[in-house]
């Protein structure tokens, strides 16, 4: 049976005189009131969160003390205070964004309440929605006030991911997930390794290596060679793994910019040590024209000519051999 219930929420307020953007409406996981109500349970917060939005058009009342509830039994006025216009899922619970009335806003920034009374529908005890809530000064549940100090989750820019991992600047969300994928295997070898020299997996590549050749000294011709094969092994994943990344980055420029194969190769070595050197050159180069090859200017080479430097930079335009012979052809009626 789905049953609508209030509960209030505050905890001994830390005043700091603003009036919240958000309010935490339910805590995360199980929880019951002071009162004895519950347990009732937020299983899917996603699903929550969308249900809650939906069937209440986008916008979730807040009024007074339960005025909606006690309006639709005895009628009277249930003026809203405010609007809940975004549900957000946090590590301690869902929360929502206000969009407070002038009257709302003025009362909360008077301490007139201290907690928010969310009504939400709970069949079998689990939680799946949010109708509304109410200010209230009755605190039921443990969870924030409407004045304690709240901070957003932060967010690491995009930017500065691609930046830290030596991506360009278009790379997708997939080429980063795939990027990441490469990587992992290096820090899967990287924390076997730790171990042998004594050594946290938290350490760095350089004083890991340290750590082995120290190693040296107190071990059997049998072990050191075994250390020698690992720290070897070290330095071809650590190549390995810049070389990767520098082919990638290049991989990705050649989609805008013109890049024959022999520079490409030239652009790759240059970015496993200075990306920024490489990534200059890159620009100045010509860019890939938006509206195809135009075939008629191409030049054919003469029999000194160096034919596969040709064919090699008609691939890098993403000329076909077929488009070729038939450039040839109608060039040879002429």
């Amino acid at each position: 049976m789905n049953t609508t219930l209030h509960y209030h929420t505050a905890l001994p307020t830390t005043d700091n005189g603003k009036v919240p953007d958000w309010v935490h409406l339910l805590p995360v996981g199980a929880f019951s009131g002071v009162d004895g109500r519950g347990p009732y349970r937020v299983e899917d917060a996603a699903a929550l969160i969308t249900h809650s939005m939906e069937a209440e058009g986008g916008k979730l009342p807040i009024d007074e003390n339960h005025a909606t509830d006690r309006a639709l039994i005895s009628g009277g006025p249930a003026p809203a205070v405010g609007w809940i216009i975004e549900l957000q899922a946090r590590a301690d619970g869902i929360w929502g964004r206000v969009d407070w009335t002038k009257s709302g806003r003025a009362m909360v920034a008077d301490h007139a309440y201290r907690g928010i009374s969310p009504a939400f529908a709970t069949p079998g005890g689990v939680v799946t929605r949010i109708a509304r809530a109410s200010l209230t000064n009755a605190p039921n549940l443990k969870i924030n006030t409407l004045h304690t100090t709240q901070k957003e989750p932060a967010m690491l820019p995009l930017e500065d991911v691609l930046k830290a991992l030596g991506l360009p600047a278009t790379t997708t969300k997939e080429q980063v997930i795939a990027h990441l994928k490469e990587m992992k295997g290096c820090m899967s070898m990287h924390s076997q390794l730790a171990p042998l020299a004594g050594l946290d997996a938290s350490v760095s590549p350089e004083a890991l290596v340290t750590g082995l050749r120290a190693k040296l000294s107190d071990v059997s011709t049998h072990s050191r060679q075994q250390i020698e094969a690992l720290t070897g092994q070290i330095a071809e994943l650590k190549a390995a793994g810049a070389l990767a990344a520098s082919t990638h980055a290049i991989e990705q420029a050649a989609r805008t910019k013109v890049i024959s194969a022999e520079t490409k190769a030239d652009l790759i070595t240059l970015h496993t040590t200075s990306p920024q050197a490489a990534e200059r050159i890159i620009t100045g180069l010509q860019d890939v024209p938006t509206s195809g090859l135009n075939l008629h200017t191409r030049t054919v080479p003469s029999a000194g000519g160096n034919a596969a430097e040709i064919t090699a930079m008609d691939a890098d335009l993403g000329v076909t051999e077929d488009e070729v012979k038939k450039w040839e052809a109608s060039n040879a009626r002429r």
